[in-house]
């Protein structure tokens, strides 16, 4: 009995370090997260978890591939995806001295709503691939944090569960393609309205089809979107009249777009390159926010600007303020963080105000509302090039 036993313990020291779950962080920072205790395809303990990059490698553990892939995925070489990611080390932040940030703003108003801080969760579809809850946890974790959600029109869940979701007067806006069935088109606009969501974000910058997503299109062709490829000006001014909630043209690339959208009257923009998901070798959130700023700086003057791509510290959000963002959409990781439903979703927010507020002190600003391009150096510009 007694050689039996020692054989199973020298066994057991033997295959523990081999069990040790293995992970490829495809290049995310090396936060010092340590997997060896957990178990492939298992959940791992939320207090593991101290970043939004740990809730990706936390999320590709527990996700099958396909699901995973779903939710990762850009198109073709995925550069901009890439670049999303690595443009904010290209910034250096301004840290001001002698100033008096011991009372902390980060509330703001986006289309005249209030929220406690100037993020988002951003529309992202099929939720319900990370956890049953699917987009309820969204919705709630958002309302009970104050913040704003806007949920994808390919969620997995209707629109008005969604909507019931929330916490009572949680003010939630939605996201809305331009679908080639117009009668499809309508009946949402009007479901949205009916639900209580208060302003549409319409996708235009993949109309007709869906970028090249190796990741994905190994487990599934999503070439056949349903998009109209036939959609310019007047089809926007026809689209308008479909719905009186306020529109916010999201994937607005261009300073030349930007300035159209001013001039054609819309209350805001949302600058986004998809996730990279789209047009691979588009320029990043902060490249096209300073191209609009050199070239069309009235933008920001007349009109609310959102933005996001790649923002996964509470640095990144604030650079992307600074540059003349209103408010900074999270695409991805709220997805990531679903896997352990609403508490990974309440985690994120917190883990995430924390960063923005702390930034916020060692730069030398109490108020979010004041940040501005004097926040960042001019090394910016430098290190992008002179057509920055």
């Amino acid at each position: 009995m007694l050689s039996s036993l020692l054989v199973l313990s020298l066994l057991s020291s033997v295959l523990q370090p081999a069990l040790a779950v293995t992970i490829d962080t495809e290049g995310l920072p090396d936060t010092g997260l340590d997997t060896s205790s957990w178990t492939a395809g298992v959940l791992p303990p939320l207090e593991d978890i101290w970043d939004l990059n740990d809730m990706q490698i936390a999320a590709k553990n527990v996700l099958s591939g396909k699901y995973y892939a779903s939710y990762r995925t850009a198109a073709l070489n995925e550069y901009t995806y890439q670049a999303n990611l690595g443009i904010y080390s290209k910034v250096r932040l301004n840290g001001f001295g002698f100033r008096d940030v011991s009372n902390l703003q980060t509330s703001t108003t986006i289309l005249g709503y209030n929220f406690s801080q100037p993020f988002f969760i951003a529309p992202a579809a099929n939720a319900g691939h990370a956890n049953k809850t699917a987009e309820k946890s969204l919705a709630s974790a958002a309302g009970k944090a104050g913040i704003l959600y806007v949920p994808s029109i390919s969620s997995t869940l209707s629109i008005e569960t969604i909507a019931k979701a929330g916490v009572k007067g949680q003010v939630m806006f939605h996201q809305e393609y331009i679908w080639s069935n117009t009668s499809q088109v309508i009946d949402e606009l009007d479901r949205i309205k009916a639900a209580g969501f208060k302003a549409i974000f319409l996708t235009v910058d993949n109309t007709g089809i869906n970028g090249i997503r190796t990741r994905s299109m190994r487990y599934t062709d999503g070439s056949e979107t349903g998009h109209s490829a036939n959609f310019d000006l007047n089809s926007l001014a026809a689209f308008r009249n479909l719905t009186t909630l306020p529109i916010v043209p999201k994937g607005i690339k261009t300073w030349q777009d930007a300035k159209t959208c001013l001039e054609l009257g819309f209350p805001a923009i949302y600058v986004s390159n998809h996730g990279g998901r789209v047009l691979d070798g588009v320029p990043t959130a902060v490249e096209i926010l300073m191209d609009i700023r050199k070239n069309a700086p009235e933008v920001f003057a007349g009109m609310e600007v959102y933005a996001d791509g790649g923002v996964r510290r509470g640095t990144d959000a604030l650079i992307l303020l600074a540059l003349g963002a209103r408010a900074v959409g999270l695409g991805r990781p709220p997805m990531f963080a679903n896997i352990w439903g609403e508490e990974g979703v309440s985690r994120l927010i917190s883990l995430f105000a924390q960063e923005m507020a702390t930034s916020m002190q060692l730069m030398g600003v109490a108020d979010v509302s004041q940040l501005n391009t004097s926040y960042h150096s001019d090394a910016l510009a430098w290190s992008l090039g002179p057509n920055t």
